[in-house]
């Protein structure tokens, strides 16, 4: 599959096979067509054109861009899920809504998705081709998974949704406050920059030459103080910037025993932790609820709402209710527990 290319074909038909087909001048009895084909070469193209009935005018190969220039966006994601959804509404089958969606798709993504397509078209099933995409998350594809299995797919689809658009509320906060914090950051870093490179060196030129020794040394030791502490502070900075970064790529890539640490220390900051917290464990709820309603079983959904968060306190929050469940406790006491709030508790308890 990696000698595949795009082709941009232009081939005649004498009928108008699709809305935007147009009469060519210079064969009156034959309609213009514009595709875009997945082949190995232009023969391959020519071949099947022409085995569909088409004369071949123009063929040209759409130049495939790396993935790092040619990102997966989140909204681009939420809006081919929700492209599936409205043609699973009407009707479709998943596997035929996606091999559409695909099929529209004319911009330098469409590289991305041939292999959902060929998967498609050699018989494989819907579940396979999404995860041949290669950017949907392990949460979306079980999601998906189970709605299939309880033949509830589309409503599966909408729940992956409702999660994206959940998961985005709170990113733009983390981010929001991420950004705020990198802005403050940069400014005090760019002033211990300055003061070592120009306000420093120029409080010791203004030195005054009809200082007495005695004063001078002293003005000299006073900047040497500063030069230190300028400097310790600068190094401690960088520090932690590059601890941070470290942490952050342990946290998304390391062990769960080292997310577990950085989770123990991020949540011990008020604000952070009630937004960290509280949004993991609403969006995990919400994939919950939505499987529930959809008819998929308890203890199924609550396993894959488990994989909607990678916070471990959230983690543990749901395998420990599936242990008190199948240890005979009821649904509700096995859910009223922490990290929910007191009244939360009670609420959950009280059905």
């Amino acid at each position: 599959m990696d000698g595949l290319k795009n082709f941009n074909v232009v081939y005649l038909l004498p009928y108008a096979a699709d809305a935007d087909a147009v009469r060519d001048r210079t064969a009156p009895r034959h309609f213009r067509h514009k595709s875009i084909v997945v082949a190995a070469n232009t023969e391959q193209v020519v071949h099947e054109v022409r085995r569909s009935g088409g004369i071949p005018v123009e063929i040209r190969v759409i130049k495939p861009q790396l993935s790092f220039f040619n990102p997966v966006t989140r909204d681009y994601k939420q809006q081919f899920m929700l492209a599936i959804f409205f043609n699973t509404q009407a009707g479709l089958s998943a596997g035929r809504a996606l091999k559409l969606v695909i099929e529209a798709e004319n911009g330098p993504l469409r590289q991305r998705l041939n292999y959902a397509y060929l998967i498609l078209d050699g018989g494989g099933s819907f579940l396979e081709a999404m995860d041949a995409l290669d950017f949907f998350d392990q949460t979306t594809l079980a999601i998906m998974e189970a709605g299939e299995k309880t033949g509830t797919l589309s409503n599966a689809i909408n729940t992956a949704v409702e999660y994206y658009q959940a998961r985005a509320g709170t990113l733009k906060v983390l981010m929001g406050t991420a950004v705020f914090t990198s802005v403050e950051v940069a400014f005090s870093i760019m002033s211990l920059v300055g003061n070592r490179a120009a306000v420093l060196p120029a409080i010791e030129k203004e030195i005054s030459e009809n200082a007495s020794p005695k004063k001078v040394a002293a003005i000299k030791h006073g900047i040497g103080v500063a030069y230190f502490a300028n400097d310790l502070m600068l190094f401690i900075s960088l520090a932690l910037i590059v601890g941070c970064i470290v942490a952050a790529y342990g946290y998304m890539n390391g062990s769960r025993a080292f997310r577990k640490k950085v989770d123990d220390i991020i949540l011990k900051v008020p604000a952070i932790r009630d937004i960290v917290l509280h949004g993991a464990v609403t969006n995990s709820a919400k994939v919950a609820v939505s499987l529930i309603r959809g008819g998929v079983d308890l203890l199924a959904s609550i396993a894959i709402a488990e994989k909607a968060s990678r916070v471990p306190r959230v983690v543990d929050y749901w395998r420990e209710a599936v242990r008190r469940i199948e240890d005979g406790e009821e649904v509700s006491t096995a859910l009223a527990q922490n990290p929910l709030e007191n009244s939360e508790r009670t609420l959950i308890r009280s059905h």
